[in-house]
């Protein structure tokens, strides 16, 4: 297989492209994402393959932490968490929090709430959240996570705050996507990738509670 052409020599938007047209091409990720605000951390573990997936997601607000897992199977979205993380994070009424709460909802792919709950659950939805905007600027390279990369930029205004996106893909070899990184407004979010193509070993939860 012949290497990548050198990252210097290369446009910043070309750069996203095969570094996303390379991770589409692969099999499975794992990721880990972290977001920190002002009032709310949220972190995933995750690992992603092409026709199923798992997120485990750690949510504090105020002082209090909820736990969640999300899987993807068969086109079919499976949901258990506390009351706390439904309400707060899921967007489940207060009564409905209550009632799901340790308990496996499913949720069809014809359901309404489907594209959002199952979204970056599978690899394929995963790397389409790291498409970048143009205007477009290679940084040099630097070593990130053990790994040699070069970053990729996009610097754009949002509520009065500017916002930089950054992601981050190997400087040699497969082009695939080390990691990303947003700052603005005081907030901040990360994703890191690792484990390219290992068994993602995910089941369809039984006794799971319909939701339309």
């Amino acid at each position: 297989m012949l290497a990548a052409p050198a990252a210097a020599s290369v446009p910043p938007d070309r750069l996203v492209s095969s570094a996303l047209a390379a991770a589409r091409a692969q099999r499975s990720v794992h990721y880990v994402t972290a977001a920190v605000s002002s009032t709310v951390n949220i972190r995933m573990v995750c690992d992603a393959a092409l026709d199923r997936g798992i997120q485990r997601i750690t949510y504090v607000k105020a002082g209090k932490s909820g736990h969640v897992t999300v899987l993807v199977v068969a086109n079919t979205a499976y949901v258990r968490g506390d009351a706390f993380v439904l309400a707060n994070y899921m967007g489940f009424s207060g009564a409905a929090a209550r009632r799901f709460a340790g308990r496996w909802i499913k949720i069809p792919h014809t359901a309404p709430g489907y594209p959002t709950v199952s979204a970056a659950v599978r690899l394929r939805s995963t790397i389409k959240e790291l498409a970048l905007p143009r205007p477009l600027v290679a940084l040099p390279e630097s070593m990130l996570n053990g790994q040699r990369v070069i970053g990729i930029r996009n610097t754009s205004m949002a509520s009065g705050h500017r916002v930089t996106n950054t992601l981050y893909v190997r400087a040699a070899g497969l082009r695939l996507p080390v990691a990303e990184v947003t700052r603005g407004g005081g907030n901040r979010f990360s994703v890191t990738f690792s484990k390219w193509n290992q068994p993602v070993n995910v089941s369809a939860p039984t006794g799971a509670t319909l939701i339309r």
